[in-house]
């Protein structure tokens, strides 16, 4: 479904589930740097049950500002309890009771000389509890080992990206992704109005199966909740100018747009290392064209990158990284670059993509990223009650669902919390 089509570990699973309650994820934020003096005023926050856009927006109304003045270095899992840091530039004291409600809770207020933009943080700490394993506390004891065992011996955890890169609900960032990056703006529309998906309330259900099959936009204003915003967004457009797709689209904002693409190259990343592991069984051979990075004390590759010319081996502190094009076709040479292009051939998609700039996206290279992680100040306890209890800090692009997957080897992902 999301490209991630094998394990890098033959271990037995566990099994489980995440997420029986929000304390079971809790994530907290690895900042840069220390506190210090300036003009931007950092909200250490908690936040429980919502995704960190939304804290931005309820923070950005509660202090009358515009949500682009809220800064955040990145995007927390819904499902859990997050503490990260926000930026805002005011004058003068703020009322920390007016931001905090029950879903966010500030827990500290210092100052910074620069607001927080994606991307700038260390890491992430993680602590998990996996409840109702399917296997004894001795036999979890034993499977958890061996697959941290294997993983050391793989090279690391593969760095695809996660479940939740792709939406959790409805599962299809990737796919509207593809329909915009071939120009098919009917069928992303379509995608994003009428398609229904398990996961998702009766009301938005039976209101995208309605527009489906009557196709009148006009009633469809009335039938969809106002909290889809971006659905109703496209609604209006359409209401007036019903077969102007690219309109329709362009009416979203590009940070709406840009996700939709980059989650189409994330789909791109997962199925090509996927086919990458089948292929070498390895996350630390070098083959002649990878590109390498040294990588620093949290496991971030650092600059510059260089090009193997040997099939060999990388040293512990470095990692191998994949590059994803859009608007080219450079990265697209080498053993990799091969396995890339293979899948887009099987994709039926060909960068560059022309239709990134119909949508206003000019300046879409692309993506590059690890291919592995390794965990750090990683433990774990098993208790008593069927439950395992981990505790580990990853990399800032590295999703904790990729390591539980391989622990657990759920055989419902959606179901076991994910």
């Amino acid at each position: 479904l999301i490209g991630m089509e094998v394990y890098s570990t033959d271990s037995r699973g566990v099994g489980g589930l995440l997420r029986v309650s929000l304390e079971d994820f809790v994530v907290e934020e690895i900042p840069l740097k220390a506190p210090s003096a300036g003009a931007y005023t950092v909200l250490v926050v908690e936040k429980r049950g919502i995704d960190t856009l939304t804290a931005a927006m309820r923070i950005a109304h509660r202090l009358r500002l515009p949500l682009r003045d809220v800064g955040f270095a990145g995007l927390k899992d819904t499902r859990s309890v997050s503490r990260q840091r926000f930026t805002v530039k005011l004058q003068g004291e703020i009322d920390l009771q007016l931001v905090s409600d029950r879903n966010i809770k500030v827990l500290d207020v210092y100052k910074a000389r620069k607001p927080l933009k994606p991307g700038m943080l260390l890491g992430n700490r993680f602590t998990v509890t996996i409840r109702d394993i399917q296997v004894s506390p001795k036999e979890a004891e034993r499977l958890l080992k061996e697959a941290f065992s294997q993983a050391e011996e793989m090279g690391g955890f593969p760095n695809f990206y996660g479940y939740q890169r792709f939406g959790i609900h409805r599962p299809n960032t990737h796919v509207i992704g593809k329909f915009l990056v071939k120009g098919l703006y009917e069928e992303a529309v379509m995608e994003l109005l009428t398609s229904t998906y398990p996961g998702e309330p009766d009301m938005h259900r039976r209101a995208r199966l309605l527009l489906a099959e009557t196709m009148d936009f006009k009633e469809a204003l009335k039938n969809f909740p106002h909290t889809l915003v971006y659905e109703r967004s496209v609604i209006k457009v359409l209401s007036r100018r019903p077969r102007d797709y690219l309109a329709a689209l362009r009416s979203l904002p590009k940070s709406v747009l840009s996700l939709y693409v980059d989650a189409y190259l994330a789909y791109i990343f997962n199925k090509a290392l996927s086919e990458r592991l089948r292929k070498l069984r390895s996350l630390s051979a070098v083959v002649e064209g990878d590109i390498i990075a040294r990588v620093d004390d949290y496991g971030n590759p650092l600059r510059p990158t260089r090009i193997a010319k040997r099939a060999g081996a990388r040293s512990e502190q470095e990692v191998l990284m994949a590059f994803i094009p859009a608007d080219t076709r450079i990265g697209m040479e080498g053993f990799m670059g091969e396995i890339i292009a293979s899948v887009f051939k099987s994709e039926g998609v060909h960068p560059p993509f022309k239709s990134v700039e119909e949508l206003g996206l000019q300046g879409k290279i692309g993506l590059i990223r690890p291919l592995s992680f390794k965990p750090k100040n990683l433990s774990f306890k098993v208790g008593g009650d069927l439950t395992v209890t981990l505790s580990f800090t990853l990399p800032k692009s590295s999703y904790a669902t990729v390591l539980l997957r391989e622990l657990m080897k759920p055989s419902d992902p959606i179901a076991s919390g994910f």
